[in-house]
């Protein structure tokens, strides 16, 4: 950590602006940082957080992004807007205050239509993890970040269009700005890419059209069945978390539950039956209600179940 918060004060780092050097300087931080909690324990790894947020070089790194803010085009930019909401989000590090805030969010409102596809999954993303930012953003400006959103659904790939939605889930300004025919594709791109979706993708997305109606309603029936299928696919590769997620929001939208077939009910019950000892409260608790909630679908499974012990 010490090697990498010296590269804040360097000369290399000031010459070449915080355009390419902020995003090299953070990566490298959660390279170093992020693997604490998984490898010395909650205590470590919060002593480490503690000490990156109290280091004067850290906040010398995001002076730097307050000075080259104005002059971000719409990639670094995105960049930068996604690294801060990781620094945020994923290591507890409040890097962003009131003023870089508002120069966020007039970059985002800025440079929307220019974004690529990645762009503008990224800066969706940051915002809805960074509260501060997405609140300095006016309607105008969700307004744009809706046209790019729908403007991107054709050509956006299966990771992207689940973390967009997730997203938007999250951000109510965002999704009120998107029109029915942005649903309506953002919905279609949904269709095209599930069956190339991992778990987490699969879980994402389904956590997603539980809380958003309107893309939830713009599914077509053959899009329900692409998931149901992509949910049966990747039942049995889904960690603790996408497990109770998937069951949670199945549980939620009622087409989606009644599209999964008995053969992919029987994958989620083995899947909630593998990773629940390692679900936290929340987790267990989310998916004792999803299965309550479909319990005539367990009956069928546990009939299935005892029929192939014996």
């Amino acid at each position: 950590m010490e090697e990498i918060l010296e590269l804040v004060t360097s000369e290399e780092l000031v010459t070449s602006g915080v355009k390419v050097s902020f995003v090299h300087v953070v990566n490298e931080i959660i390279r170093l940082v992020k693997p604490a909690k998984r490898g010395t324990g909650e205590r470590s790894w919060q002593l480490e957080c503690n000490r990156l947020r109290q280091d004067p070089r850290f906040a010398q790194l995001n002076d730097l992004v307050r000075s080259q803010c104005p002059s971000f085009g719409a990639r670094e930019g995105a960049s930068v807007l996604h690294k801060l909401g990781v620094l945020h989000a994923d290591l507890g590090v409040a890097a962003v205050d009131e003023k870089l805030a508002a120069q966020l969010a007039e970059f985002v409102e800025r440079e929307a239509r220019a974004m690529s596809p990645q762009d503008v999954t990224n800066s969706l993303n940051a915002l809805s993890k960074l509260e501060a930012v997405a609140a300095a953003v006016s309607s105008s400006g969700w307004k744009r970040v809706a046209e790019a959103a729908e403007r991107i659904a054709l050509e956006i790939q299966p990771q992207n269009v689940a973390n967009l939605l997730n997203s938007l889930s999250k951000l109510e300004a965002a999704a009120a700005a998107v029109s029915q025919s942005g649903w309506a594709g953002l919905a279609e791109a949904a269709e095209r890419a599930a069956r190339d979706m991992n778990p987490q993708n699969v879980a994402n997305l389904l956590n997603a059209l539980c809380k958003l109606e309107a893309a939830a309603a713009a599914v077509s029936p053959s899009g329900w069945a692409a998931l149901a299928e992509a949910v049966e696919m990747t039942a049995g590769k889904m960690k603790p978390q996408e497990v109770a997620n998937s069951l949670n929001a199945l549980s939620k939208i009622e087409v989606a539950a009644t599209a999964v077939p008995p053969s992919g009910w029987k994958h989620l019950a083995e899947a909630a039956q593998r990773t629940v000892s390692e679900m936290n409260p929340q987790d267990v608790g989310n998916t004792l209600n999803a299965l309550r909630s479909r319990l005539a679908k367990i009956r069928i499974l546990l009939d299935m179940h005892e029929k192939d012990v014996h």
